[in-house]
């Protein structure tokens, strides 16, 4: 039904919006966007789902100036908390992105919102079908009627409870037209309205059920309890300008006729540009405001060619000798480089131009031998002067190295420039990226294998869709690389970009590629073995527990550790049931023995099926090795991550997981691993960062380092710290890195928290250095919004923007920990660069086969030990010069040590 009229009470929804949504919520240029977001999803329902062509809608909103209300008593909100800056920040975008959705914006000096909307219904009731009204105060149902009603918050931003009459009578037990006299006498403590003194929501309501209005209250007072008759006297004066104070303004000259209100739709052109200022991937395509392919090639704005014959071939080669510039991608018959064929190849050289080489299409009618196009690939791509960009081009640069291609290092992979922009988002593919950055629709991997109904197998796609969708890819690529390397310029990333993980992608290709050897056998056995352990601590668990249950039920141990042995129950979850995880089985495992035993048991089977019966089967059946995939865009901080299998969560702490590193052992005989760790690396950092004295000289005389802390800590000297003391030493120190409050380090040492109040308080006082640099780091942090590693690698944190505690204490962390842990990525990923560089230079065989934390693992033949030893000791150490020495742990071993 049309004709309507729709009233939004903007202020309401937008300060809603901004404490709904994750302030966390920015765009690449680390503004903040939370609340226009909450706000365009709200309004994007209203759209969608009530609003028609033919209704009316208004979006008021609260200005800055003094109103009357202000005039009549200063205190009015006077206790209100002052706007966040974040908020503020949004508020310019406000209006457009309203009329975008086809909404008029109203914003008048002296009225507030409230009072637009009440003037409005007032005014045009009469001349629509209904007057809906949007909001969360009390104050609007005051305006309900047979005409109006009020759509109310319940939770969230799309979630309302509609009131009518019947519905204000059945909540408050009179109907709308008494609301007003009972606002006045309970007051409003969001807009520091003062009500009667004393007079509860209980007892004016039932004063106006007995006596109808605030008049005939007044008039018949001596009716009423001493009590109750001297509140209201005294509180007179009050009541009357708390009365005025409530009124809404109805009369007020909006200056806008109700055609002017007229809902036609949104405007696209409006709704695009704030969507893409502020990066709202999924409501640019929610809206479908973006171009596409088809699009482009209706307007003649896109220009791709398959190439067809041995002549365009010919012309082509010639054109990509002569590019200094080309942005690429290639399709193949597989995601496993070792399994893959290439199918054919995309290049652009300029934006909505490009070109495609089939290579492996089984219906092409013409396409080169794939032989010739690598060896002219080989010549091309390896050129020095040349500029290779593309998204995710670790991939390519693993597929041409398969091929024997060994191109330059990348000027530019689209995917880890956005990451850096934004690190702690999780959507770096190219689809998003496209639609984020360019408001541009790519046709998805899924998509063209539907229409096409081949399954995935790329060869059978034919050359004429294949150069579509490809050439699309490396298009967009091209178009996403302008943008984001002015971003990354803008934000001083570019170093990072070029100097560290530019260079960095050949050099992961090569790791991935590499794989690891693993002594299946010796897995199988040991897969044998902590079977049979698990078995016996099984049945130990059932004579602890005095019945049989299943260990890895969370409801089931919950029955036995808190039902049966009444051990000490944790919080609940959400879902209202007992947490068994491992943080609390740890907190009351001195409770009841069988906490300790199922520990051990989880631990055992974790294994077992994380590492013992899964390693064997990611086996790769060409190269019988185990080839993880190593992610730079996978962390926060810089570190990489890795995958299939997750090497950087292989147990190294005890025996059973030293067990499983003795797997990973040289595939061939006469071989070695050698493995080069960073000792101590983000102390080492903090230290430099910090220039604490104490730290630097005791890093300079190769001192304990934990055992110094120690020391401090216990007020002894170095000599007599056990390795009791020294394990907590150890644990302070790295608590300090990571940000750890007092509480969390007595969880973790199980001490009570004043005493490790005090062991952070020693700590302090012994380096005061790191003291006063954790205290400046988070206070510069608090002013820009970001931290940086030494290397220039940054990391918003929107934390600081909210008023909640917890929040705010996890920035102080990632503060804290973001630029000693990014600095040490960094030096990582600069002496895995540089290694690489000597081992080639060098000509060596031996290989890199794991980069785990702090480690790089190799595997060598024993005759290049030595030279391997001494390249990663200068790779690693000399890559950079700290106020303290970088030192390196080198081993050698006939298997991982």
């Amino acid at each position: 039904m049309a004709n309507r009229l729709f009233l939004f009470d903007g202020t309401a929804i937008v300060y809603r919006a901004y404490f709904a949504i994750d302030v966390s919520l920015t765009n690449s240029k680390g503004e903040p966007t939370n609340a226009l977001f909450g706000t365009a999803r709200m309004l994007a329902k209203f759209i969608k789902e009530k609003m028609q062509d033919g209704d009316y809608a208004l979006f008021a909103f609260d200005r800055k100036e003094a109103t009357h209300r202000h005039k009549m008593f200063d205190e009015y909100k006077a206790t209100r908390k002052e706007m966040p800056d974040a908020l503020v920040s949004q508020l310019p975008w406000i209006p457009e992105m309203v009329e975008g959705f086809g909404i008029k914006f109203l914003s008048i000096p002296g009225l507030e919102a409230d009072d637009i909307i009440a003037t409005a219904a007032t005014k045009f009731k009469d001349r629509v079908n209904e007057v809906i009204i949007v909001s969360g105060d009390k104050d609007i149902l005051q305006l309900i009627d047979d005409g109006v009603k009020v759509l109310r918050f319940v939770t969230g931003l799309t979630d309302f409870q509609e009131y009518d009459e019947k519905k204000v009578v059945e909540v408050f037990g009179f109907p709308p037209s008494k609301l007003h006299d009972y606002l006045t006498l309970v007051g409003d403590n969001s807009d520091n309205i003062p009500g009667v003194k004393g007079i509860g929501e209980k007892t004016a309501k039932d004063l106006l059920k007995k006596y109808g209005s605030i008049e005939n209250i007044y008039s018949n007072i001596r009716q009423l309890s001493p009590a109750l008759r001297r509140k209201l006297v005294d509180g007179k004066q009050s009541m009357e300008l708390s009365k005025k104070l409530i009124k809404l303004v109805v009369d007020a000259d909006l200056k806008v006729s109700l055609d002017e209100l007229k809902y036609t739709g949104p405007d696209k052109e409006k709704l695009r540009e704030v969507f893409m200022n502020m990066e709202f991937a999924s409501l640019i395509k929610e809206f479908g405001l973006y171009s596409n392919a088809m699009e482009e090639r209706k307007n003649g704005e896109q220009e791709y060619k398959l190439i067809s014959s041995d002549e365009e071939l010919r012309t082509f080669w010639e054109m990509l000798r002569k590019s200094s510039f080309v942005s690429i991608d290639f399709e193949t018959t597989s995601l496993d480089p070792h399994q893959a064929e290439i199918v054919g190849i995309s290049f652009s050289f300029e934006e909505g131009k490009g070109y495609y080489l089939p290579v492996g299409h089984e219906n092409a009618e013409w396409q080169p031998e794939r032989e010739t196009v690598i060896s002219t690939l080989k010549e091309i791509l390896t050129h020095p002067g040349l500029k290779i960009v593309g998204q995710n081009l670790k991939f390519d640069y693993e597929i041409m190295k398969k091929h024997g291609i060994n191109p330059v290092v990348p000027h530019f992979d689209t995917m880890v420039g956005a990451y850096l922009l934004n690190p702690d988002s999780k959507r770096f593919n190219l689809d998003d990226l496209a639609l984020k950055y360019l408001g541009y629709r790519t046709q998805s991997f899924e998509e063209l294998m539907k229409i096409n109904r081949l399954g995935d197998d790329f060869s059978k796609i034919p050359p004429v869709e294949a150069a579509r969708y490809s050439i699309e890819d490396a298009d967009i690529a091209l178009r996403l690389y302008r943008v984001l390397s002015t971003k990354l310029y803008e934000t001083g990333l570019d170093r990072v970009m070029e100097d560290i993980e530019m260079k960095l992608i050949p050099v992961l290709a090569d790791l991935e590629l590499n794989g690891i050897y693993i002594d299946a056998d010796r897995l199988y056995e040991l897969s044998k073995q902590y079977q049979k352990k698990l078995d016996i601590l099984l049945s130990e668990l059932f004579e602890l527990a005095g019945e049989n249950f299943n260990p890895n039920s969370p409801s089931q141990v919950a029955k036995i550790l808190f039902g049966k042995l009444g051990l000490t129950p944790p919080k609940k979850t959400k879902q209202g049931a007992y947490s068994t995880s491992a943080q609390v089985l740890e907190s009351i495992a001195d409770e009841h023995p069988v906490v300790e035993k199922l520990l051990e048991y989880r631990k055992y089977q974790k294994l077992k099926s994380t590492y013992l019966d899964t390693l064997p089967k990611l086996i790769n059946p060409i190269t019988g090795r185990i080839h993880a995939s190593f992610h730079q865009t996978g962390t926060g901080t810089g570190r990489l991550s890795s995958s299939n299998p997750n090497v950087q969560n292989l147990p190294i702490k005890d025996e059973a997981g030293k067990e499983i590193r003795r797997c990973i052992v040289p595939q061939r005989k006469g071989w070695k691993i050698v493995s080069a760790d960073y000792s101590q690396i983000e102390l080492r950092v903090l230290a430099h960062c910090s220039g604490d004295e104490q730290l630097i000289e005791a890093f300079k005389h190769e001192e304990d380092i934990h055992a110094l802390t120690a020391s401090r800590l216990y007020g002894i000297t170095v000599d007599s710290v056990t390795e009791e003391m020294r394990k907590v030493g150890k644990m302070v120190n790295f608590a300090i890195i990571y940000g750890v409050s007092s509480y969390g380090l007595a969880r973790r040492l199980k001490i009570p928290s004043k005493i490790a109040e005090n062991m952070i308080s020693n700590y302090f006082n012994a380096y005061p250095g790191v003291r006063k640099y954790i205290h400046e780091t988070i206070e510069g942090a608090k002013a820009k919004g970001y931290v940086t590693t030494l290397f220039g690698r940054r990391r918003e944190i929107p934390h600081f923007r909210t008023k909640n505690k917890t929040r705010i204490q996890e920035g102080e962390r990632i503060a804290i920990n973001t630029p000693i842990q990014g600095t040490a990525a960094d030096i990582m990923k600069l002496a895995m660069i540089r290694v690489d560089e000597l081992v080639k230079e060098a000509g060596l065989k031996g290989f890199a086969i794991l980069q785990v934390h702090d480690e790089l693992v190799f595997e060598v033949p024993e005759t290049e030990v030595k030279k391997i030893c001494d390249i990663l000791h200068k790779g690693m150490t000399e890559i950079l010069e700290l106020r303290v020495p970088l030192k390196v742990d080198i081993s050698v071993a006939n298997y991982w040590a």
